[in-house]
């Protein structure tokens, strides 16, 4: 990593965990001890310069024992931009969790939240597809990790509905109604009206793929050091939290000026 990535990285703001501890007392009420170990254990706002060498089933599989080699873009890898696009972010994110849903910009509560604690924040993902993803600099590979646990179901759903190219439409709908993530036949309408045929999605479902690229996900993310959602790998850079767009635009520029 370059010395000007890691000055960006340094110098993240460290307040976006206090964010994190407010908006959880405020609407769950739970003890702040708790919080603060939910919140530094999930990862939900840690940053690390580099990825963890760690010891995991997947990493036992690879020779060199080194779990960078999971931020590769994998054949069955969901992606949004072009293949040879010079930066490559991978997303691992939950349609149940809220902070993924601010991130991808849904979830209106919790982005006025994030709001007040910082005015000019904006949701990474959009800002991230405008600027980087649509002018051919960056694309953006989704996967799953369980940050709240109630998003499985939909997060297959998302996979078949790929296969029927209709991920990211689905994928924005999911996280602009994150209420339902529990109600099945809700999810499947949210589906067939963004173009989803339901035959087919219920044939899918029906398969043994989608629970197994769940798990591969959810491994790759652990063999990575991923403990929260939404984390992020900016060519390498991990950054874990719902980080203002003007976060990630330091970085993605400081790389493409290498």
């Amino acid at each position: 990593m370059s010395p000007a990535i890691k000055k960006i990285c340094f110098n993240l703001d460290r307040e976006l965990i206090l964010v994190y501890i407010n908006f959880i007392m405020k609407n769950y009420l739970l003890p702040a001890s708790i919080l603060v170990a939910a919140v530094l254990i999930s990862g939900s706002v840690i940053y690390t310069s580099s990825v963890k060498k760690q010891t995991t089933g997947l990493i036992d599989t690879n020779k060199n024992g080194d779990p960078e080699v999971f931020l590769d873009v994998a054949d069955d890898d969901i992606v949004l931009g072009e293949k040879n696009a010079p930066v490559t972010v991978v997303v691992y994110s939950d349609p149940s969790c809220p902070f993924c849903g601010a991130a991808a910009g849904g979830n209106k509560e919790v982005m006025d939240y994030l709001k007040q604690g910082d005015s000019s924040w904006t949701p990474p993902v959009p800002g991230m597809i405008k600027d980087y993803v649509n002018a051919g600099k960056a694309k953006i590979v989704f996967r799953y990790f369980p940050g709240h646990g109630l998003g499985e179901t939909a997060t297959k759903i998302l996979y078949c509905a790929n296969e029927q190219g209709k991920f990211w439409q689905l994928h924005d709908e999911f996280f602009d109604n994150q209420d339902l993530m529990e109600n099945v036949p809700a999810l499947k309408k949210i589906a067939g009206d963004v173009g989803v045929n339901i035959n087919e999605l219920n044939s899918c479902l029906s398969e043994s793929w989608p629970a197994e690229k769940l798990a591969k996900d959810t491994e790759s993310g652990r063999a990575l050091g991923v403990k929260g959602t939404p984390a992020f790998f900016v060519n390498g850079t991990k950054l874990e939290g719902a980080y203002s767009f003007s976060k990630f635009k330091m970085i993605i520029d400081s790389l493409l000026e290498e």
